[in-house]
């Protein structure tokens, strides 16, 4: 089978120089020309598809995937009454109607847990959008990002090259599609981090490897046999590799808990062998897991060091990484979302995209709920306020569900300000020693 013209350096952090597109290879050679292209010093090719061979890209990816895909998705419409901001929900709108169902095979949740897999390994996700004849966009169809390639013509128009499942050739139009980027050096397609760090992705893959190898072998080296002093060795190069192929017969398969009786004169030689614990095996994989899981920002507690965690910093480490790492891939998302999926019209009428991060920021149940009365005490909120942060019913207006406290904290209560306080009941003595006692405030 041969294959039209490719470009070997679709899905690369950046064009190589004096890369051409290849015509006329075939899949095998294409497949080793990208491996070597990618190739990392130890020995392996690190590409966004492989990755998850690295058990701490696993980690990451998991948990900033499976964080965006549970937070909600509204459209909101920001207004404006008596010099107060407000936004208000717009389930109705096309586009809160797209978002609960982009496409024909996937829902919501397996839409957004792709998504952000594919942002956060390339760099960059894709969506075509499908539109009827007339009228909003109706699917938003995922594109491979390795298959995407991104370039500016000599007008600084953007054009997006890619191909169809059926493998046609496509040119496409940002208006035909939905692009969600993080940083870029050519300021068109967004950098992969595990281009950047191939290298130390591959060391944990090959590391890992090493001790599969290992443990897979009853956890013993490989074994070196010398001649003892004196021997005179194998007559013939046939009888030392029946010996050899003999060893390797009983060993390398079933050998596990076998006697073995070397011939006279053959010793066995461990000088070359290396332990784990000289070879720093434990120490080399965890400080792998520190220096990918920094690449991307992510807490090593979030990819399964806690070496150094206690149950206070781990909390806070949970709310740093929504802050610094789950808000950031949601602001991408937003602004790609609004940029092109709104009309002109919708974005002059105030219409925006938010994920809701309330429910992950949330702290502990003590602290939440002190928070919660200090703005209680304050006046920001009120009863209803509150229950609805703790997705509670609401209680009913008429036993003072919605109302605030506008007085200090001595002497709360929902007068409105610049009322008059109750009148007093009159107190004048009537010669009841139990007057003032009676007397209402």
């Amino acid at each position: 089978m041969r294959l039209g013209p490719i470009n070997l350096t679709w899905g690369s952090p950046a064009p190589l120089d004096g890369a051409k597109a290849a015509e006329g290879l075939t899949i095998d050679q294409v497949i080793m020309a990208r491996d070597q292209l990618f190739k990392s010093a130890a020995g392996i090719s690190i590409t966004p598809e492989n990755c998850m061979q690295s058990p701490t890209i696993v980690a990451i990816v998991t948990a900033i995937s499976r964080r965006i895909s549970t937070l909600p998705i509204q459209v909101l419409r920001k207004t404006e009454s008596g010099g107060q901001a407000k936004k208000e929900p717009q389930p109705n709108h096309p586009v809160a109607k797209l978002l609960a169902s982009p496409n024909d095979w996937q829902d919501s949740n397996q839409f957004w847990l792709d998504a952000t897999s594919q942002l956060v390994r390339w760099g960059n996700f894709f969506c075509v959008k499908s539109r009827g004849s007339t009228g909003p966009i109706r699917q938003l169809l995922p594109l491979n990002p390795g298959q995407v390639n991104v370039r500016q013509e000599p007008d600084w128009n953007v054009i997006y090259e890619t191909s169809t499942p059926s493998g046609e050739f496509q040119q496409l139009s940002p208006f035909q599609i939905l692009h969600a980027r993080g940083p870029a050096r050519d300021s068109l397609k967004g950098d992969s981090v595990v281009y950047d760090i191939r290298e130390a992705i591959a060391l944990e893959i090959q590391a890992e490897r090493m001790g599969a190898a290992v443990f897979g072998n009853t956890a013993l080296p490989s074994i070196i046999f010398k001649f003892a002093e004196g021997a005179q060795g194998y007559k013939n190069e046939e009888d030392r590799n029946k010996f050899v192929q003999g060893w390797q017969d009983v060993y390398s398969k079933h050998g596990r808990f076998t006697a073995a009786l070397l011939p006279k004169g053959i010793e066995v030689d461990n000088s070359a062998a290396i332990d784990n614990e000289k070879a720093q095996y434990v120490l080399t994989r965890q400080y792998q897991r520190t220096v990918i899981a920094a690449a991307f920002g992510v807490p090593v507690h979030m990819v399964g060091d806690l070496s150094k965690g206690t149950f206070n910093n781990v909390e806070q480490q949970t709310l740093d990484f929504v802050i610094n790492v789950v808000l950031p891939y949601a602001r991408m998302f937003e602004c790609a979302m609004e940029k092109s999926l709104l009309t002109q019209d919708d974005r002059n009428g105030g219409i925006i995209i938010r994920f809701n991060l309330d429910a992950i920021l949330r702290g502990d149940f003590k602290s939440r709920q002190e928070g919660l009365n200090i703005q209680r005490q304050a006046g920001v909120i009120s009863a209803n306020d509150w229950r609805q942060h703790e997705d509670m019913n609401p209680i009913k207006p008429s036993d003072g569900g919605n109302e605030y406290w506008r007085q200090g904290p001595s002497g709360q209560g929902a007068t409105p300000p610049g009322s008059k306080p109750p009148t007093p009941t009159d107190t004048t003595d009537t010669g009841d020693d139990n007057a003032d006692a009676n007397a209402q405030p």
